[in-house]
């Protein structure tokens, strides 16, 4: 059996399949074989009255402006809750935190829930608000993901929520993005006319992975002063730029349990030597500085030990990654990950059951697909339920 599938991407893709009611997950996560690589076949239903969209993605062009700001209402989750929060001059957007179950008496029962907290890192040239639907596309499936586990697991009729954990979606600017921007020439590619782009890309990069590790270690504070709630578990996703980011934050930040990188790469070695080569500069000094390239041997996720069956040793091993990628993108090419996914050890066998899956949509290039995204939800409720 090939250790790779993936599923051809049609110019027109339908709503969601319907949920496979007679499959309930297995305990600890869906189990779906190894590595396997594919579109989801058991999606969860879409909300009522939901239009059919093919992407909720860029094709083929990593640079998102401004201009991709919607202009109708959000198809998922449109009266999701969305708070502002300046975290020590960082400012973040909190989804779902008006929806969490109200705080009561530490002496009333039930006591309320712990919070799972997802952090979405956005796309070079965009934004935390362009990506918005993307959050809230996230959040709904994750609350269609448990809302439908509820309504197994509970006699009929029953509307307790046990103590389930609930979710909190956060999103931020990336340096040098949004309201963070210094030099937009800075977000450019070497075709876009930016000389450093090989030392922006990756200072970007490592900058806005420190980033989330900042928000793991203050955000409960100014999400819960009264410290009536524990955050309990950490997740990251990430998209392009974003995405890059997620295997840094899931190499280097060990309170991040969840990770699912949306056509990223955690090679930038591989990726800056596919780059240089397409856009016809040399890969090495002025473009790559030797420093730059010594940098990235010292600190690359993928100059990790990811193949070890050793915790100590191997940041992945006990994570639960979902690599969602384009089999089509030219930008983030597939080649300068396979090596390392196809070798990456998260645990004993390497099935999905012990934290790892891998999509790879066929025909879909340089985007985000609405079927990445209810896979990363399904993904994120297994494993933080």
């Amino acid at each position: 059996m090939p250790l790779f599938k993936s599923k051809k991407s049609k110019p027109s893709l339908a709503a969601p399949a319907p949920y496979d009611n007679s499959g309930a997950w297995p305990a600890g996560g869906p189990d779906r074989g190894p590595n396997e690589l594919h579109a989801a076949p058991h999606h969860l239903p879409p909300p009522a009255g939901a239009a059919t969209h093919a992407r909720a993605g860029l094709a083929n062009d990593e640079i998102q402006t401004d201009e991709e700001l919607p202009n109708k209402p959000y198809k998922y989750a449109p009266e999701l809750s969305k708070t502002g929060i300046n975290v020590g001059g960082l400012p973040v957007n909190v989804f779902g935190l008006s929806e969490l179950t109200p705080s009561t008496s530490r002496a009333l029962r039930p006591r309320v829930p712990d919070v799972a907290v997802v952090i979405h890192m956005h796309g070079r040239g965009g934004s935390a608000d362009n990506e918005e639907r993307i959050v809230r596309h996230l959040w709904d499936c994750v609350n269609r993901s448990k809302a439908h586990t509820q309504r197994q697991r509970l006699p009929l009729g029953d509307q307790a929520g046990g103590d389930q954990r609930e979710f909190l979606l956060v999103s931020f600017d990336a340096r040098n993005h949004g309201h963070r921007l210094t030099d937009a020439v800075g977000q450019k590619g070497w075709k876009q006319g930016n000389k450093r782009h090989a030392l922006d890309l990756y200072s970007m990069i490592r900058g806005t992975a420190q980033d989330v590790s900042h928000l793991v270690d203050m955000l409960p504070s100014y999400l819960f002063p009264q410290s009536d709630r524990e955050v309990v578990q950490w997740c990251v996703t990430g998209k392009s730029l974003g995405g890059h980011a997620a295997w840094h934050v899931l190499a280097n930040d060990p309170r991040v349990t969840v990770g699912v990188p949306f056509i990223g790469c955690p090679s930038y070695a591989n990726l800056l030597a596919d780059r240089t080569k397409t856009s016809f500069v040399t890969n090495g000094p002025p473009y790559v500085p030797h420093a730059l390239a010594q940098l990235v041997r010292q600190t690359d996720p993928a100059s990790r030990p990811y193949w070890e069956h050793d915790a100590r040793v191997n940041p992945f091993y006990g994570k639960k990654i979902c690599i969602c990628s384009g089999a089509n993108d030219k930008l983030v090419p597939w080649r300068c990950s396979r090596e390392f996914v196809e070798n990456l050890v998260v645990g004993p066998t390497q099935r999905p059951s012990d934290g790892l899956k891998v999509v790879l949509v066929e025909g879909a290039g340089h985007e985000v697909t609405e079927g990445m995204i209810e896979e990363a939800g399904e993904w994120i409720y297994a494993w933080m339920r």
